[in-house]
């Protein structure tokens, strides 16, 4: 007899782009349940989200961009960065999950707030 399936949680909020993509907001209240997810969460609070703030906090300085830019340069650059801010901790991680996966992700994000940005000051 086949498993039922999971229930998954509601977003915080869901909207639609004008292209009609759908875009849900959610938060560790509203996390997927899967397999996989606990690990997923627990990179987003413990890697991530430090990542994305600190890069936040350089692009709000006046030469910011071209400072995130080089930071996103490359793989290395992107490791060396992120280990003088800590986020490896004390734990030792292998920095080749951050060359290889997170520094994609955080690439993404961060070309998307950049060009956000540039959309805003345009209007501006």
């Amino acid at each position: 007899m086949p498993r039922r399936k999971t229930v998954q949680p509601e977003p915080l909020e869901r909207f639609y782009l004008p292209d009609g993509t759908e875009v849900e907001v959610i938060d560790e209240t509203c996390w997927p349940v899967g397999r996989g997810q606990h690990s997923a969460l627990e990179f987003t609070e413990k890697r991530f989200n430090p990542i994305i703030e600190d890069l936040g906090r350089i692009l709000e300085k006046s030469d910011g961009i071209e400072k995130v830019r080089a930071i996103l340069a490359s793989p290395s650059t992107f490791v060396k960065h992120i280990a003088e801010i800590g986020v490896f901790g004390e734990e030792g991680i292998d920095d080749s999950n951050a060359r290889k996966i997170w520094y994609k992700k955080v690439k993404l994000c961060m070309q998307s707030y950049i060009n956000a940005l540039r959309l805003h000051k345009g209007r501006t």
